[in-house]
């Protein structure tokens, strides 16, 4: 079984055949090639010389893998949420309403903050998903 590093991740290859309708987004790569590229395949299959994909293109590589989903960021927990606003940094967007307060149900403080909610520090104009990222990563 191949491997491929994509994005700093070592892949593991598709190995088992299948048919794609319609056709599915994957990577691809041949024994030459060391990186993988992206291409619509229409299926696995077996040959004589052993497993491959084929693309929509019609080109075949004898290497494919899943396109990784990419990591999702953190939202921040109802407490981080809370210290944020209650350090004046920004302000909250809920739906239909702005405010610089929070609220959460006890024992949620380690839950991620309610989906739907929008952040915005006081120097932006565009509101942001309150990632950990966002809220304490550089500004």
């Amino acid at each position: 079984m191949a491997t491929i590093n994509y994005n700093g991740m070592e892949l593991e290859e598709v190995t088992t055949p299948q048919i794609f309708d319609p056709p599915k987004k994957m990577l691809v790569w041949n024994n030459i090639m060391d990186y993988a590229i992206q291409s619509m395949v229409v299926a696995i299959v077996e040959r004589m010389d052993g497993l491959c994909a084929m693309c929509y293109d019609g080109e075949i590589y004898p290497h494919c893998s899943e396109i990784p989903d990419p990591p999702r960021p953190r939202r921040a927990t109802n407490r981080e949420l809370a210290r944020w606003i209650a350090e004046g940094k920004g302000e909250i967007l809920v739906p239909h309403c702005v405010t610089q307060h929070v609220s959460y149900p006890v024992g949620r403080d380690n839950a991620e903050c309610v989906s739907g909610q929008q952040v915005r520090k006081w120097s932006d104009i565009e509101w942001h998903e309150p990632t950990v990222d966002y809220l304490f990563g550089g500004d």
